[in-house]
């Protein structure tokens, strides 16, 4: 079914009825992120393929593409020639290359590093072999390092001889002969520097140094505590590989908190990246499954007090208000822990202290919400109250113990190495409503025995 002219954004309507002319002229009013933004949002792979022929420039194309997702990128580059897809990565950083390359198929990703130059292939197929999340999978090797035994006017020069293909430049990294990092220079340094002054003599410490195999989000951790624009990125024995620019460093982030959140609430990251049925279902399946699981347990234990909750009469009405607080109180303190620990918030010796303080929330919480509750179902029953004292001592218990679950929980479960992003919530969740319904029929037998 052809769409609605009203449903074409400006730039579909150019690429399916405007000249390439007008199309040329348009691209060329915006800046690259907002070019790949609306080459992004085009519904079909033939509307993208033109849009971005329509590009002037090698360097303009390699900066759509180094701002546009890798999966959107690579899809893109897949209409081109082999030739012309190596001459847009040449253009861009290799740690960018080596990204959309990775989302290629395999095959095609072959056919494409064949046509870049020796060189750069050699540079970007060891950025290949790193893994994706680790420093070395989001470094780059563009950088300007210098000899130790040189002197200021050497440095001018390599940054003058390498300002094309690093970019931007903030410091210049000085090695040994060896090529092991030895700390570097800033650019003030070099500036107020004599062309004879040694190297060494303004060289200063690296205050930060990772090593290629670090996890990506511990690197972000080191960039964020140490206020850094860059980081360098060394082996084992310490030789210089490249460096990590904090642009890269905010796509970790926004990465890493997708992860999270997505996790917390029991599917993958992979569906918000890949938005299809299939995913969507094999995601989150598995934790809906054990919810569901943990509420016929609840279930079962509901039927099997089923003449002492059908002696309490009117009990019934307050079991979503029982259920449902418990189950509120114990994702907050459940998400709360999960994010302190994800950012370092808890060490070894703050666990008991972060207890101690959400099990006073809970008995709080507990406490008013479960005298409110007394009040409500006292007035809606008050020929007899023993409906408002079940009630109310059924939701102080859930609130409390559900607050207990929900900060324990994320606790063991790091302390054992299991992500308590993925874990916690389902089990908090499954937890909370067996709880609530052994809490229910507990105070039942209590008061009505």
């Amino acid at each position: 079914m052809p769409q609605e002219p009203a449903a074409l954004t400006a730039l579909e309507r150019l690429v399916r009825q405007g000249s390439d002319a007008d199309l040329r002229r348009f691209l060329l009013l915006l800046q690259p992120p907002e070019i790949a933004d609306l080459i992004e949002a085009l519904r079909t792979p033939s509307d993208r393929s033109r849009a971005f022929q329509a590009i002037v420039g090698i360097d303009e194309k390699a900066d759509v593409i180094g701002s546009m997702e890798e999966e959107e990128a690579a899809d893109v580059l897949e209409d081109l020639a082999p030739s012309e897809a190596a001459d847009v990565l040449e253009e861009m950083q290799t740690d960018d290359a080596a990204d959309v390359l990775q989302a290629m198929e395999e095959d095609r990703k072959e056919e494409v590093l064949r046509e870049i130059e020796p060189e750069e292939r050699e540079e970007i197929s060891t950025l290949l072999e790193y893994p994706e999340e680790s420093a070395g999978g989001i470094m780059q090797t563009e950088l300007v390092r210098v000899r130790i035994r040189h002197r200021a006017r050497a440095a001018v020069e390599e940054i003058r001889r390498t300002r094309d293909e690093v970019g931007e430049l903030h410091e210049v990294f000085v090695v040994d002969d060896q090529g092991r990092l030895k700390g570097w220079v800033k650019e003030r340094a070099l500036i107020l520097a004599e062309d004879s002054t040694p190297i060494e003599a303004i060289t200063i410490p690296v205050q930060i140094k990772v090593p290629v195999t670090m996890d990506q989000e511990e690197v972000a951790d080191l960039v964020r505590d140490y206020d850094l624009s860059s980081v360098p990125v060394v082996d084992d024995h310490d030789h210089l590989l490249g460096r990590i620019l904090v642009d890269d460093i905010v796509d970790v982030v926004v990465e890493e908190a997708t992860e999270d959140i997505a996790r917390a609430a029991g599917t993958d990251p992979e569906e918000i990246y890949e938005p299809s049925v299939a995913v969507a279902l094999k995601s989150r399946s598995p934790w809906l499954l054990a919810t569901f699981l943990g509420g016929l347990v609840a279930a079962i234990v509901i039927n099997a007090g089923d003449e002492l909750v059908k002696d309490a009469g009117k009990l019934f009405i307050f079991i979503p208000v029982i259920m449902g607080m418990g189950g509120g109180c114990a994702t907050q303190t459940a998400t709360v822990t999960v994010r302190s620990l994800a950012l370092g918030r808890i060490g070894l010796g703050s666990v008991w202290p972060v207890v101690r303080k959400e099990a006073l929330v809970g008995l709080v919480l507990g406490a008013a919400t479960g005298l409110l509750v007394w009040v409500t179902a006292a007035v809606l029953n008050h020929e007899s109250l023993s409906v408002a004292w079940i009630a109310a001592f059924a939701i102080f218990g859930t609130i409390c113990l559900g607050t207990l679950f929900g900060v324990v929980t994320p606790l063991v479960l790091d302390r054992t190495g299991v992500d308590p992003a993925v874990a916690t919530h389902p089990l908090v969740t499954t937890a909370n409503d067996i709880i609530g319904s052994l809490l229910i029929l507990a105070f039942c037998f209590l008061v009505l025995m």
